[in-house]
């Protein structure tokens, strides 16, 4: 039998009360339950001064022993809070959604956050490569994303069907107990995805919504909406009927102290109002005084972004050195895995294992990354 966990956050900390629930509902009100416990903590961390630590595991890194994630625990001794992941390759890749799948129950059962972007391919357009990167960035015109929006049309019939198809992922995890902060259609206020500088985007995240959260039922996840930097036009692609549970912003800078960093959290408040503000990409960690300036629930560092020296020829601007994630790591507002409270990871993991994971836990990592 599931249990049903709530979570009150008081004055003097964490505690968790759990009753007991009945079938058929004991599983959607385990999930409410995990939901309230991760909302409530992390609407109460600015109030802490304190900031989740989280890192990027890409699409091409779930296969493997040695993550992103796992290059942050060498580099620092610390594992992130919450653990980034990719829904792209979920639909055309067979083994892919078991290896994020996988990726997903090991950072729940040890009481970590997940969340998980969807780069989804242009559902229109015919993708040599199946769900490759390349394939979110083909353009769409307005006409046809009015298409798409559109019940009864065949392209509108084409994008369901990737989204129902993505959606199966996301039901697996349900069915495993896992919480997802989702964050679909990002960056919206650049030019580089299909759906980017779209009039019609907040239909398109309210139709996203009705379909997995009304028609698919998928009620473990957290709705993210983030733009790109500074966002000063983040009020034409806010979503009109379905509002974000969690704000962000992407931020690729080749100054780690941007001043975008506060104009995003000034642009971002005004329209989330008492939405969680978050970093949910950077490339350079961010430094003290920023991180105490827009007060971020977390900050999810970019995976391939974490070491210049990984990368092929040294040449990197929004990469970090070394020292500067271990000075990042190292700050007193920053929360790793491990400094969770403990009450709350308990509830974050309940009924949620990995018994068989597909990768080894604490690998050892070559010193270059090839």
């Amino acid at each position: 039998m599931r249990i049903h966990v709530a979570i009150w956050l008081a004055a003097a900390g964490l505690t968790a009360i759990a009753s007991a629930a009945s079938p058929p509902d004991a599983l959607s009100a385990e999930l409410k339950g995990k939901k309230t416990a991760i909302l409530s903590y992390v609407a109460q961390l600015p109030v802490q001064k304190k900031t989740l630590a989280g890192v990027q595991v890409n699409e091409y890194e779930v296969y493997i022993d040695c993550t992103s994630a796992d290059r942050l625990r060498e580099q620092t001794g610390k594992r992130p809070a919450v653990l980034g992941l990719e829904l792209m390759n979920a639909i055309a890749y067979p083994p892919y959604p078991s290896y994020v799948i996988d990726r997903a129950l090991t950072q729940t059962a040890a009481g970590g956050l997940v969340t998980m972007a969807w780069h989804q391919r242009n559902p229109v357009e015919v993708c040599p490569r199946g769900e490759y990167y390349e394939c979110a960035k083909k353009a769409m015109t307005p006409e046809t994303l009015k298409a798409v929006l559109t019940p009864g049309t065949r392209e509108n019939a084409l994008w369901i069907a990737d989204v129902r198809a993505m959606a199966k992922t996301l039901h697996k995890l349900r069915e495993a107990g896992v919480v997802v902060l989702f964050r679909p259609y990002h960056e919206m206020n650049g030019n580089w995805f299909w759906w980017g500088k779209q009039n019609l985007y907040p239909e398109l995240w309210d139709a996203l919504y009705d379909e997995l959260a009304v028609r698919e039922k998928l009620d473990n996840l957290i709705w993210i909406w983030s733009l790109d930097r500074d966002a000063p036009d983040a009020a034409k692609y806010f979503p009109k009927r379905h509002r974000p549970d969690i704000v962000g912003t992407d931020m690729y800078e080749n100054d780690a102290d941007t001043p975008k960093f506060a104009a995003a959290k000034t642009n971002l408040t005004k329209l989330g109002g008492i939405a969680p503000f978050a970093v949910t990409e950077t490339g350079k960690a961010p430094g003290a005084k920023v991180l105490d300036a827009i007060n971020p629930s977390y900050v999810l560092l970019w995976g391939d972004h974490l070491n210049v020296n990984w990368t092929w020829n040294g040449d990197c601007p929004q990469c970090n050195k070394p020292e500067q994630v271990a000075a990042f790591m190292k700050l007193p507002r920053i929360v790793t895995l491990d400094e969770m409270p403990p009450a709350l990871k308990t509830a974050i993991a309940r009924d949620t294992t990995n018994p068989h994971p597909l990768h080894k836990s604490n690998p050892v990592c070559p010193a270059k990354l090839h």
